[in-house]
């Protein structure tokens, strides 16, 4: 009903562009088994009934009744209690079986050791380019602080498989590791292109396990079809959509001291790593403004260990944008939930991130001195 644009595809669900933000860069989630959305960008989720009537603006009894009419269903004497169970329940399950029968296998995740053992040892036989250096230098990192965080450039495509080959060599699991996949020959590789190539930077939990990467590319991918915005700058590295690959989600990153009594919350891995540097105090980052999903359980966590003071401190486009003044105000909703203090950090608009803000201040201070 709807027309969505399908933008990635896997096996039980599918990413699609926004039809309630507008967004064209495939953010929204689909399951197709459990029947719901989310749009990881503006933060809207529900079912079925729910998406109809945020998108065409009516209630969702008005919706249900919309989405009855289009499966014609929606009969003189036909009860809605019986409608809802048999009907719209096989729709899905019809489409379910549809996707499933032509749908790529994706493996399932492997465990966690598993996953940071392969990144870390992946991340051991990169390299980081004079060019990538620079380029995190700029941002405010010293080389102390890029080496320790472990960024890479990514490598070229022709050493994929040889690159995995090294880690299989090594023991290392590649199934469920996200980025590997099982290429057309039947041989495991890992994802990697000339469109994607970048800095890779190393994301971790409050384990200190790597979870995943992102990479900052070093062109922005521009969909064809947007004619505003600079283009996308980070991707996850996953193999989501390739034979027996998976997705790596969209974990949050932990940056600090691990009992710490004030924890700030921002956007990004690599600017939560800059102002850790900047500031030597302690980050949380998520992957957008509106992926808060996962902060739930981390504060639980957090304040089960000590933490008293989550400082909400998203970028300064927070006063200008709904979405992002959405996701700043579900941060303190959340903190304070968990029973911790919670605040909102601002600063000189003229820098819209921490990590910009604190670099000035370094570079005006060398300056003064």
């Amino acid at each position: 009903m709807l027309r969505l644009r399908i933008r990635r595809r896997q096996r039980d669900s599918v990413y699609a562009d926004c039809p309630i933000c507008g967004d064209k860069r495939g953010k929204m989630n689909i399951n197709l088994v459990k029947n719901v959305f989310r749009c990881n960008y503006c933060g809207e989720s529900g079912g079925m009934i729910a998406l109809r009537a945020k998108t065409s603006g009516t209630s969702n009894a008005e919706a249900y009744h919309d989405i009855l009419k289009a499966l014609g269903t929606n009969r003189a004497g036909d009860s809605d209690a019986y409608i809802a169970r048999t009907n719209l329940s096989r729709q899905s399950f019809m489409l379910r079986e549809t996707w499933t029968r032509s749908a790529i296998p994706n493996a399932e995740p492997a465990s966690e050791i598993d996953i940071h053992g392969t990144l870390t040892a992946m991340l051991d036989l990169l390299v980081l380019s004079r060019a990538h250096r620079a380029q995190l230098q700029e941002r405010g990192l010293s080389d102390a602080c890029i080496e320790r965080f472990g960024y890479k450039s990514t490598p070229r495509p022709d050493l994929c498989l040889s690159l995995t080959n090294e880690l299989i060599k090594q023991g290392r699991v590649v199934r469920g590791v996200p980025g590997f996949y099982i290429r057309g020959d039947g041989k495991w590789t890992v994802r990697f292109n000339p469109m994607t190539a970048g800095v890779l930077i190393p994301i971790r939990g409050y384990n200190g396990l790597m979870k995943g990467a992102q990479i900052r590319l070093d062109s922005p991918i521009k969909d064809k079809n947007e004619k505003k915005g600079k283009g996308t700058k980070y991707l996850w590295h996953s193999s989501s959509g390739k034979h027996m690959g998976v997705t790596s989600g969209s974990p949050a990153h932990f940056v600090g001291d691990r009992v710490a009594r004030t924890v700030y919350v921002t956007e990004g891995g690599l600017k939560a790593d800059v102002a850790y540097c900047l500031t030597s105090r302690t980050f949380v980052a998520v992957a957008g403004a509106s992926n808060t999903g996962q902060l739930g359980v981390i504060f639980s966590m957090l304040a089960k260990n000590g933490v008293r003071l989550i400082i909400e401190a998203l970028d300064m486009d927070k006063r200008d944008n709904a979405m992002v003044e959405k996701g700043a105000a579900r941060i303190l909703e959340l903190a304070r939930e968990s029973g911790m203090e919670a605040r909102r950090l601002t600063w000189d608009p003229t820098y819209k991130g921490i990590d910009d803000w604190q670099l000035a201040i370094k570079r005006s201070n060398a300056i003064a001195v």
